[in-house]
């Protein structure tokens, strides 16, 4: 009896519809095998999970600080003691006198020195403005404190009998259209830093022309 088909059956059916259906699925799968060995080739096992670790402790690494370094005896500042001269307390209204200099009038303005003199027997220092009122015969006062004028300057040390003074300044009678107050009979004066006041005669001292300054505390007794 003849055999139905041919012994090459299997290559005839490869070539059919069925055949190349077949074919092309092997293909695909051995295409997608292909990737997974591919990428198991490149990549060792354990390889992966190793990169993965060391990364990690790098990353653990760099975000852990490590210990400080030792500060250098170079980078560390010198502390040197107070020169003697700052040692000197604030001159207190108990160890001061307070007096008026000589009114000078210069160019339609009138200056004059308010010293403040040591009468203690130790040294001290003043450094500031001064708060100065003007008051009459009775101890009122007489207009608006004297306003700031200049700059700060720096403390000054008084040995016991030596002066530091502010100058007051106002204007000459006639050189400004604003009203002179009346005479004063009598300056009191806050030192620097001070909530007791000292008083000392007026001399005639007139505030005109609405201009009523003092300056910061200087050496001497006059400019």
């Amino acid at each position: 009896m003849q055999r139905s088909g041919s012994p090459r059956g299997v290559p005839r059916l490869r070539r059919g519809p069925l055949g190349t259906v077949a074919l092309i699925t092997l293909a695909a799968l051995t295409a997608c095998g292909g990737e997974g060995v591919a990428t198991s080739a490149s990549s060792p096992p354990g390889t992966a999970t190793s990169t993965a670790t060391t990364v990690t402790s790098s990353a653990s690494a760099d975000a852990t600080p490590g210990p400080a370094a030792p500060s250098s005896p170079r980078n560390t500042p010198s502390v040197s003691p107070d020169p003697p001269g700052d040692t000197a307390p604030r001159c207190t209204h108990d160890r001061l006198a307070l007096s008026l200099g000589r009114i000078s009038p210069g160019a339609g303005n009138l200056h004059a020195p308010l010293v403040f003199t040591n009468e203690g027997t130790a040294a001290c220092h003043l450094e500031g403005f001064p708060g100065v009122t003007l008051l009459d015969a009775s101890g009122e006062r007489i207009g608006a404190p004297a306003q700031r004028s200049g700059d700060m300057r720096p403390a000054v040390v008084l040995a016991p009998g030596e002066s530091a003074y502010a100058a007051l300044h106002t204007l000459n009678k006639g050189i400004s259209d604003d009203p002179c107050r009346r005479p004063a009979a009598s300056v009191q004066a806050y030192p620097p830093g001070s909530t007791w006041a000292l008083r000392t005669p007026a001399r005639a001292f007139q505030v005109c022309g609405g201009t009523f300054e003092v300056s910061a505390v200087r050496p001497g007794s006059h400019p």
